[in-house]
Parts: C-alpha cells; sequence; structure tokens
C-alpha cells in the first residue's frame, strides 16, 4: 500500500463542509477522510508532528486507526476529524496552525470571529 498525508484544518466554506464541535466552539470542517477512505480502500490514522527545538527533531504522534467512522455520515466523519484533531494537538497548541483562521466560515446569520470589533 501508499501512504496519504491530508491536512484537516482547510476551510473551504459552507457549501462544503459540515458544522461541527471544535473545542468550546464550533468550526466548519470537511468531511472529506470519509470519501479518501472509500475511495483508496484505506485506514485513516491520526498523526500530529511536533517540533522538539531542544533535540532539533521532529516527534510523530499516532493515534489508532479511526476504523469506526467507515459507514458514517458526513457530520460523523467531520467530528471524529476534530475530535482526533483536539486531543493530538491538546499537549501542544503552539505548534498547531492558528493562523489558518480555521473559524472564518460560521453558520448563516453569525459574525466571524476575525472581523468582530467586540473582542
Amino acid at each position: 500500500g501508499y501512504w496519504g498525508y491530508y491536512l484537516p484544518d482547510q476551510d473551504h466554506g459552507a457549501e462544503h463542509s459540515e458544522f461541527v464541535d471544535f473545542f468550546a466552539t464550533y468550526k466548519a470542517t470537511l468531511p472529506a477522510i470519509g470519501r479518501l477512505m472509500k475511495l483508496c480502500r484505506a485506514r485513516i490514522i491520526p498523526l500530529f508532528p511536533v517540533y522538539d527545538g531542544d533535540q532539533g527533531r521532529l516527534d510523530i504522534y499516532l493515534r489508532p486507526p479511526m476504523d469506526d467512522i467507515a459507514g458514517q455520515d458526513d457530520a460523523y466523519i467531520a467530528w471524529r476529524m476534530n475530535q482526533e484533531v483536539e486531543l493530538l494537538m491538546g499537549e501542544h497548541p503552539e505548534q498547531y496552525t492558528w493562523i489558518l483562521k480555521l473559524l472564518k466560515t460560521r453558520r448563516p446569520g453569525e459574525i466571524e470571529p476575525y472581523c468582530r470589533q467586540d473582542l
């Protein structure tokens, strides 16, 4: 088989996403890993790279395969992916790419947080 790497923190807008929990809020999350899993007959194994500046190396943290997403709907798949991201980055939040504005797409009628004046 082959290895692939999917970066889950992309925002392609509401029409391509599921609005699911992410930490204390929610985010528009692409449910693409379910489609990739089916199309490629692959297992989804969450991982998180963490740079160790003291040792000058990259540590890779792995979690068990997400076999529970097979046959689930897009909302469940997106939620499970966010759950894994939370678990993996929880101990190293400074290593996450927060600059991507991953909370930009909001539900209809809500103000996107990067434009709010009251924060």
